[in-house]
């Protein structure tokens, strides 16, 4: 009946939000649990943690800047060959002048060459086993996060995001620079 069906899905309702507040008690306990080991454990505990915590960050960009290289490498070998199409092919470099003709020719050598220098790296890295980390509790990782709340560590978004604004700003210096000298 109706009746039935609408109690049996009640309880199933009452079962799933009754295991969400399990949940949520076990991890609110958890990051108590990190808390407490800060508190207690000083500044040793905060060192440790820390510690693995850098462990954890180097690891991740590791995986990150090796993924960011093989898309540089990809994009760097794409980039030769409309370089070398545009400054080769007649049915496009009527386009160009004779000094594009020419910057594109040297650039795709360029492109290509650096291409190659990523593929080297990127073979080396691939033949080296890849570092783990320490292992970490769940107690220790809320720990963790408390201390990037506090300003006393940086999370690994954070890390790859200044390494690329720097990057970014270091070529737009580099780039003017040399327009400047033209």
């Amino acid at each position: 009946s109706l009746l039935e069906r609408a109690s049996g899905i009640a309880a199933s309702a009452a079962a799933a939000v009754g295991e969400g507040v399990n949940m949520a008690k076990d991890r609110v306990s958890t990051t108590v649990e990190g808390n407490k080991m800060l508190s207690d454990g000083g500044p040793p505990m905060e060192a440790k943690i820390l510690t693995k915590a850098a462990c954890q960050s180097a690891v991740q960009i590791d995986a990150i800047a090796l993924g960011q290289l093989e898309a540089a490498c990809k994009q760097y070998t794409e980039a030769a060959q409309l370089l070398e199409k545009q400054s080769s092919d007649s049915s496009v470099s009527t386009a160009n002048t004779a000094e594009e003709t020419a910057e594109f020719a040297a650039l795709a050598a360029k492109y290509r060459e650096r291409a190659t220098a990523m593929e080297v790296v990127i073979t080396t890295l691939k033949q080296s086993v890849a570092p783990t980390t320490p292992a970490m509790s769940l107690a220790e990782s809320d720990a963790r996060q408390i201390l990037i709340l506090k300003g006393k560590a940086v999370d690994v978004g954070t890390q790859v995001k200044q390494v690329a604004d720097q990057a970014i700003a270091d070529v737009k210096t580099k780039v003017a620079g040399e327009g400047s000298t033209a």
